[in-house]
């Protein structure tokens, strides 16, 4: 049995400093079972991670997205050690600057002008800022999660400390629903629209295409938020695979293995404004190790064979996951949805247990098995079968202490630490 003992004396620490011990909601210790799985990382070696006790774990979480390649990648640890030597932020910009827009412009379907940033959220407002200014307008309508930032987060059931004037700009539109974004569309004057082009199983047939026709039908400018999408299914994101190109894109996340840069990408008359005074501008948005980093990446993705690996890998574990929900026959409580390079499953609650019960099953005995990851799963260049294989071997396991759960209609038996209890909740069925 794993010993957790520096994880939990590390997080009492930081309870007493800081909210949640994790500057991440998602990589706080409630989305995980408390005392029995890590919450301090000490290292990581391409698709392994190492805690602070030295427990080893093949890791699925890949940093939320940001690690595409690998962990400790010796070209990009070179490019950065390289860049470290230079400067990192400097009162002048980098010659990486001028390379990786030129880089983005290529590979981007859309990019015709690049502007950096640091976080999605920043991405996502840079491009919503854009539009408003674009078309005079204030409305936005939006589907997926694009971010913290009000204008976004209003919208959602999170939105404490955002004015009510700001939540009442911002609605909602649903995915692969053309009737539901037009009839939006029709209620008010819109100055973008935006949303996530991949979320659940991918868009339907036809569906960016006409979201972009309803877009441009209504003045809208048309954004992809690509901060989860870009670079995992291909170089140039959801748009190069449906050959559909926005407005206006988001990216972030896995554009630098693990080192923090997003930016904002489109149609050179709209990043134009920022010359004419819409105000995008931060101290760190051209900072340059993270932009070598990006550099290094980058050439990596481009390499042959890259996206069919993640993509061999990933189906390999999807239907892996379609075959065990079978076996143990838990259709009524188990799902999966998603493309093959990013997919993973969805828990339903029965009898006297929540959702929240089902998945802590889930996650203490993948934890126990060695592999780290909520329910979804990313994939980064140095997975192979062999980790897919021992992924599918400890779902196999946790499905039948899933089984025996529901037959004892309690999780009490099994959970020998606290229950996943995320600070978000979705309704529990």
């Amino acid at each position: 049995m794993k010993s957790y003992k520096r994880s939990e004396e590390l997080l009492e620490r930081e309870l007493k400093v800081s909210p949640l011990a994790a500057q991440t909601f998602s990589k706080s210790y409630r989305y995980f079972c408390r005392g029995e799985a890590p919450s301090f990382m000490e290292r990581g070696e391409g698709c392994y991670i190492y805690d602070v006790d030295g427990n080893r774990f093949i890791d699925y979480m890949c940093a939320l997205g940001p690690i595409t390649v690998g962990y400790n990648d010796p070209m990009v640890n070179g490019a950065v050690i390289k860049q470290v030597g230079k400067f990192a932020a400097g009162s002048l910009q980098s010659e990486c600057e001028a390379l990786l827009a030129e880089k983005l412009c290529e590979i981007i379907p859309c990019a015709e002008s690049v502007r950096f940033v640091k976080n999605g959220s920043d991405a996502t407002t840079a491009a919503v800022r854009l539009a408003r200014a674009y078309t005079g307008r204030e409305a936005v309508l939006m589907s997926g999660y694009h971010g913290m930032n009000d204008w976004s987060i209003g919208a959602s059931e999170n939105n404490r400390g955002v004015p009510k004037a700001v939540c009442e700009l911002t609605k909602n539109f649903r995915y692969n629903d053309l009737s539901d974004l037009e009839e939006k569309l029709r209620e008010r004057e819109v100055a973008a629209v935006i949303l996530e082009p991949i979320q659940s199983n991918g868009p339907k047939d036809g569906y960016l295409e006409g979201v972009k026709s309803l877009a441009h039908k209504y003045g809208a400018v048309l954004i992809f938020d690509e901060v989860v999408s870009g670079f995992h299914y291909a170089l140039g994101g959801a748009q190069e695979m449906f050959g559909v190109t926005p407005d206006l894109v988001a990216f972030g996340k896995g554009m630098a293995n693990g080192y923090p840069i997003s930016a904002v990408a489109g149609k050179r008359e709209l990043l134009s404004q920022i010359e004419q005074g819409v105000f995008i501008s931060t101290t760190f948005g051209g900072e340059s190790v993270s932009m070598a980093a990006a550099l290094a990446t980058i050439s990596i993705l481009e390499r042959p064979g890259f996206y069919d690996h993640i993509n061999k890998i990933g189906k390999m574990m999807r239907d892996g996951i379609v075959r065990l929900i079978d076996k143990h026959r838990l259709g009524d409580v188990v799902s999966v949805s998603g493309l093959d390079a990013h997919s993973g499953l969805a828990f339903d609650g029965k009898g006297s247990l929540s959702y929240l019960d089902v998945q802590s099953v889930y996650s203490q005995t993948m934890i126990d098995r060695g592999v780290l990851v909520f329910a979804l799963y990313f994939l980064n260049g140095s997975h192979t079968e062999k980790e897919a294989e021992v992924y599918l071997d400890a779902t196999d396991e946790a499905f039948t202490n899933i089984r025996r759960a529901l037959e004892l209609d309690s999780v009490e038996p099994l959970l020998r630490g606290g229950k996943v209890d995320p600070v978000f909740k979705r309704n529990i069925k």
